[in-house]
């Protein structure tokens, strides 16, 4: 016995270690299980997928003369980054920035020619031109790093950012759950009264304030917020409600968007473009308006029901609710306990009305008593917004231009503090994702990528001898997808596929109906589509991949609609003659 413990005491830590393994291997086994999911778990490899995906399409691709190498780079790391975007939980700044780097390193970006004044891949800069003989005079190193800080400079982007303060001052003043109680007392026994409260808000703001972001970022959004948030619902307790709502604003805004010639600045692009390719085509205001109410409209009044579904708020409710009401009325509780009460009734008012909500609304809006100073000023900010962006047409003066004087208004009258701006994290993240997607998209044009790209589409749909209608509206609507922008995608590809649509023999009226209305919602597949979608996802009621499904199922309802309703409409019109 005392031998075995010498020879024991002799051994090493490892071989000690080893021995103990071996004789009890069913006690390691979990650690070991452990260590290897944790491994599997780690970024690094749930990044995995993505990079081989970009490192094939960047080493595996061949240029030609319609995709250069520039080009191909491009769309590996922004594919990449999509996909990384679907698949991991990596913040997406973090893969902006990576993105964004590599391109820079690698000098993938579109550089001007000093000499000729021509595009050029900032790669060729001090290289020979073969054309001319000539050396590429540029500075490829130094370019591509100014053209991948380009997109921070975007005036959608800064758009976006100070309409996210002019939400925090919505919260910060009270005023925005002021508004949301108001809503709640007059539609409250039903949450789908307030759901047809915020798509017809949208509907009526739309003709009037022609950018979609200052729309739904600066006036509708924050009201949205605040009836979840006064409704009880956050993202880590009772996030249904709360991603109900995110869901619904962010898709009538674009709804309300393609409603309308005036409901986003892009949608005149698609007519001054269409004019070009069919001269004959008269698409005016009236007209727009007159193809789109139908089917717009039904997808307006079915659009609660559909998110209703998809966000579970069609079952009923768990017993509990009416117990915690008992108890509400009981004891007095507090405000933590009255939004409990608040959110479990409203989920069960989808079934059965019930005044709680309605009467204890009323209650808070007797606590909060009148109006303070704060909550004026922002009113009278507010107000100011809406009339200058009316009024855009004829002051002349830029959306975010105007968003930004709100800003600084707020800020001399003391109705927000520098400190508000500086802790609103989700407004300059938003500014550092938003802007590298941008920059990424306006490269991707300048380099031919989804030029490229529409053109391979169209002559597939004519390779495939598949009809032009409504193939080409089909591929249109979802290369949206690449895009961080909706006005960056109309400008890219809507000449390319009207073009295409003649070259096919696409009914003009028909085909420049369905690229104008699809401009805007095709937005609803990402959160990275404009910088309102951005907006309703960064409260994070709603995560990245359930984001994703709800848009696809979204999106195959809105073409199914247009394709019956709406060319059934337009068929009426005469449009199809």
């Amino acid at each position: 016995m005392c031998a075995a413990d010498e020879r024991t005491a002799l051994l090493s830590p490892e071989s000690a270690s080893m021995s103990t393994k071996s004789r009890w291997p069913g006690l390691w086994r979990p650690f070991e299980l452990q260590s290897l999911s944790s491994i599997l778990k780690s970024q690094p490899v749930t990044l995995l997928p993505a990079i081989l995906l970009g490192a094939s399409i960047w080493f595996g691709v061949t240029p030609t003369d319609e995709l250069t190498p520039t080009a191909i780079r491009l769309l590996a790391v922004f594919l990449s980054c999509i996909f990384a975007l679907i698949t991991t939980s990596v913040d997406i700044s973090l893969l902006v920035l990576s993105g964004l780097t590599l391109l820079s390193l690698t000098h993938s970006f579109q550089c001007e020619d000093a000499a000729t004044g021509l595009s050029t891949e900032c790669r060729l800069c001090g290289e020979t031109n073969p054309l001319t003989g000539d050396e590429y005079d540029c500075k490829g190193a130094k370019e591509s790093f100014h053209h991948s800080l380009e997109g921070f400079s975007s005036s959608v982007v800064w758009l976006i950012f100070a309409a996210f303060h002019l939400g925090k001052a919505v919260e910060v003043t009270q005023l925005g759950r002021r508004v949301s109680l108001l809503m709640i007392r007059a539609f409250g026994k039903r949450i789908m009264g307030l759901a047809y409260a915020i798509v017809f808000s949208e509907i009526l703001l739309a003709p009037f304030v022609p950018s979609n972001t200052a729309r739904g970022g600066g006036i509708v959004h924050p009201v949205v917020h605040s009836i979840a948030t006064t409704l009880g619902s956050t993202p880590s307790h009772d996030p249904e409600v709360g991603a109900f709502l995110m869901l619904l604003g962010n898709h009538a805004n674009l709804l309300s968007a393609s409603m309308y010639l005036t409901g986003m600045a892009a949608n005149p692009i698609v007519l001054s473009r269409a004019s070009q390719v069919f001269p004959d085509v008269n698409f005016d205001f009236l007209t727009w308006l007159t193809g789109s109410i139908v089917p717009c409209l039904f997808c307006a009044l079915a659009l609660p029901i559909v998110l209703k579904w998809q966000c579970g708020l069609h079952k009923s409710t768990s017993p509990s609710a009416p117990a915690v009401h008992d108890e509400e009325q009981q004891h007095g509780g507090g405000q933590a306990s009255a939004a409990a009460l608040m959110s479990g009734r409203i989920r069960e008012s989808t079934k059965v009305p019930s005044d709680s909500i309605v009467k204890h609304a009323q209650c808070e809006l007797d606590r909060m008593g009148s109006m303070s100073a704060k909550e004026w000023q922002l009113c009278l900010v507010l107000f100011t917004c809406l009339g200058l962006w009316v009024t855009s047409g004829y002051t002349g003066l830029d959306a975010t231009l105007v968003a930004l004087i709100g800003i600084v208004g707020l800020l001399h009258m003391g109705t927000i503090s520098w400190k508000d701006i500086s802790k609103n994290t989700n407004a300059w993240d938003t500014l550092f994702w938003l802007g590298g997607f941008v920059t990424m998209a306006h490269q991707l044009s300048d380099a031919g990528a989804s030029a490229f790209l529409g053109h391979r589409i169209s002559d597939m749909i004519q390779d495939l001898h598949l009809p032009p209608l409504p193939f080409l509206a089909i591929a249109y609507f979802l290369t949206t997808f690449m895009f961080s922008s909706l006005s960056a995608h109309i400008v890219a590809f809507v000449g390319t596929f009207l073009d295409a649509g003649r070259v096919l023999g696409a009914q003009p009226m028909v085909l420049t109906a369905l690229l104008a209305y699809f401009g805007a919602i095709s937005g609803c597949m990402t959160n990275y589509s404009t910088g309102m979608a951005a907006m309703y996802y960064a409260p994070g009621y709603v995560t990245r991949s359930r984001w994703f499904i709800v848009g696809f199922q979204i999106a195959a309802f809105y073409l199914l609609v247009y394709f019956t309703i709406g060319m059934g409409w337009w068929r009426l019109l005469g449009w199809w003659d």
